[in-house]
């Protein structure tokens, strides 16, 4: 009577365990195999083929059990993943890097972190990694960012009645607030001009790049609906 309760309580233990675990897996099905197979020599007497089946029955649901942890985390990690990865993009394409390159930097190495983590399958490492690369993106003030940052190109207009030039360009605030300054403009876009050797060259709907000279935030083209501030050179 003991043996038949003991092995009645490796049964159940092993039918609960499997009942846990998602049912579209083999480990999972081979439980229950096991389950009915210890339950069939049961009822025939056979005890010890019986207790045998149960004992199989409980591993084959622990791995189950595994299977199914293995997937969650396997989930979780694409998750995180494919988050930090969108949130980077979408970061440096605002000018993430420019706004402040110690937090960008730090998501990229908590980003390849992760990568490396899922690759070794370490899927919990590899959430909590792509989790630490998200909060490093949530963490640069990009709104701040976007509001003080000066155009980083300027596309040529034309006036009626008036035609621009490189130094009347580089002497608007939003530029370099300098008309002196127009040779940097010149020099970093004359392999785009029709004449290279002809800086007064240039062309209504001509995209010109306009460098960072003083560590001043710059980005996106010239909008002329937005107010931009004035760019002030630092005091030497």
């Amino acid at each position: 009577m003991k043996k038949s309760l003991v092995i009645l309580a490796a049964l159940a233990a092993a039918a609960s365990i499997g009942a846990q675990s998602l049912k579209d897996n083999s480990y999972y099905q081979q439980s229950l195999e096991l389950i009915a197979l210890s339950q069939a020599a049961f009822d025939e007497g056979d005890y010890d083929a019986a207790a045998e089946y149960a004992a199989q029955a409980g591993e084959y649901a622990i791995l189950s059990d595994e299977y199914v942890d293995k997937m969650l985390a396997i989930t979780r990690a694409d998750a995180a993943i494919d988050q930090a990865r969108d949130k980077i993009a979408r970061a440096g394409e605002r000018g993430a890097e420019a706004a402040n390159p110690g937090q960008y930097a730090l998501a990229l190495a908590e980003m390849e972190a992760a990568r490396d983590a899922y690759d070794d399958e370490d899927y919990m490492n590899a959430e909590i990694r792509a989790n630490s690369a998200s909060e490093s993106i949530d963490a640069i003030d990009l709104a701040a960012f976007e509001d003080a940052a000066l155009p980083a190109a300027y596309v040529v207009r034309l006036f009626p009645g008036d035609r621009e030039c490189l130094w009347k360009i580089a002497e608007y605030p939003f530029i370099y607030n300098d008309a002196s300054k127009w040779p940097i403009i010149y020099e970093r876009n004359k392999k785009s001009f029709v004449d290279p050797a002809n800086p007064n060259l240039i062309e209504p709907g001509q995209e010109l790049v306009i460098p960072s000279i003083a560590g001043e935030a710059r980005m996106g083209s010239y909008d002329p609906s937005r107010k931009y501030r004035p760019f002030s050179a630092p005091k030497e």
